[in-house]
């Protein structure tokens, strides 16, 4: 582990406790939305390219 994964790593885990669990449930979730995002574009982009 280097020293700034050591700093991040504690850090994340001194702030203030949240009212709704965040970390793995939203990281989960805005990796979805993203993928749609991409597969939309790459659709879009082939639509493009194939007129």
């Amino acid at each position: 582990m280097n020293s700034v994964t050591k700093i991040s790593f504690e850090s994340a885990h001194t702030q203030p406790v949240l009212p709704e669990p965040l970390p793995v449930f939203g990281f989960e979730e805005m990796l979805t939305e993203l993928e749609a995002i991409v597969a939309e574009a790459e659709i879009r982009l082939a639509e493009e390219n194939a007129a």
